[in-house]
């Protein structure tokens, strides 16, 4: 057996305090929250909170093949087969008790940002009467232009003050400014180790694939603030940084360099990066993952985070988000595009194809791949359609090169 590196058991170790933490907290000092995916956490660590993100232990759900039993359990009470699976997930884990991970510790409150999805707010207005305690809602609104409007940031940097006192008063704290600075800046410094480490990926070959970069992940997401969470990118960044000296390929004898656009389909992982191995593929770099890149103007801070937690990838125009994938395809030097068509994730498939066609009518034209899946819920995935539609995707890649 291949022993583990130093990161990976700092990442180990990590995921233990995440879920455990919480369960062992005496909730006078340390709350619990849950909360949507991309919240300003940093004021919740501000105020020794911990927060619990349902989404990222659903995703775990899908990744230990347990999201089919727990979404039938939400679907068996009349939840839609149609929702996100990743609340049918959660909604089933609260049901049923089950968990790859013993569950998540009830909440003392939740925060709610609606700069994902619209489905998110439903779910949460459920959650709060379900476990009967009070929900902050954080909303943003779309971003259609390039520049934020005045008025966009004005409305959510307003919702951000009036998230102080709230805060103060379910917890029972006074809200530190100057430790909210801190922590802020190690936030900062965090996301630049995150997107320090996604950047390796531009050397060739490739350190790691998209598939490393889904594990690697987890704390961004879950401890972003937090001492720990910034030393473990520091950790793998020396790692990986010392693969690159190296030339150690993630995939032997690198070919061809492919960008993933959508959230992993976590069950399938292991044999999706085996089939694009054998064809000595490599998804270098994906969407999702730099999507929790994100740095703060410590000198107006609450202005700068109305802008960084409005402007996520997911929130933004079909335009934008053709202007950021062209800079990868360019960046990245990258030879094709595999697209996650997710019925799970409305708002990151909206205008997929018109995505696809105008991506190959710019001056970056490469060959794109588009399959029909879910993240958590196998049942909304065929693998013999992803794996016919990828060799043709190859066929055309291999053309491509000899033209």
């Amino acid at each position: 057996m291949r022993e583990m590196s130093r990161s990976a058991n700092f990442l180990l170790g990590l995921t233990m305090l995440y879920y455990t933490a919480p369960r062992q907290a005496d909730r006078k000092k340390n709350p619990v929250a849950w909360c949507s995916s991309i919240v300003p956490v940093e004021f919740l660590r501000n105020m020794d909170v911990l927060p619990l993100f349902p989404e990222n232990h659903a995703a775990l759900i899908g990744a230990r093949k347990m999201g089919v039993e727990l979404a039938e359990a939400a679907e068996a009470i009349g939840y839609s087969n149609n929702i996100c699976s990743y609340a049918r997930a959660d909604i089933g884990h609260i049901l049923t008790g089950k968990s790859p991970v013993d569950g998540l510790a009830k909440p003392d409150f939740l925060v709610c940002c609606n700069n994902i999805c619209g489905t998110v707010i439903k779910w949460y207005e459920n959650l709060s009467r379900h476990f009967q305690v009070p929900l902050f809602l954080l909303d943003t609104p779309f971003n259609h232009e390039r520049e934020i409007p005045e008025h966009s940031l004005q409305y959510v940097e307003g919702q951000l003050r009036e998230f102080i006192p709230w805060l103060e008063g379910v917890t029972g704290k006074v809200f530190d400014y100057d430790r909210f600075q801190e922590i802020a800046i190690v936030s900062n410094e965090t996301s630049r180790l995150w997107r320090e480490v996604l950047t390796l990926a531009k050397h060739k070959p490739a350190p790691f694939s998209a598939f490393d970069t889904f594990n690697y992940m987890a704390p961004i997401v879950t401890m972003r603030g937090t001492p720990e969470a910034k030393e473990y990118y520091r950790l793998l960044l020396d790692e990986l940084l010392q693969k690159v000296k190296e030339g150690t390929a993630a995939v032997e004898s690198e070919k061809y360099r492919l960008l993933w656009n959508g959230i992993p389909v976590w069950y399938s992982m292991r044999p999706m990066l085996q089939l694009l191995a054998k064809h000595r593929a490599n998804l270098v770099c994906s969407t999702y993952t730099n999507a929790w890149v994100l740095e703060f103007d410590p000198d107006n801070l609450l202005r700068s985070m109305a802008k960084v937690y409005t402007a996520i990838m997911i929130n933004q125009s079909l335009g934008l988000k053709l202007n950021r994938m062209e800079k990868m395809l360019r960046d990245f030097d990258l030879d094709g595009v595999i697209h996650h068509s997710n019925r799970s994730c409305k708002p990151y498939c909206f205008g997929l194809y018109d995505l696809s066609r105008q991506l190959q009518a710019g001056s970056h034209a490469v060959p794109e791949m588009i399959f029909d899946g879910d993240q958590t819920d196998p049942r909304h995935f065929s693998w013999a359609q992803f794996e016919t539609r990828f060799q043709s995707f190859m066929e055309t890649l291999a053309l491509s090169r000899t033209r």
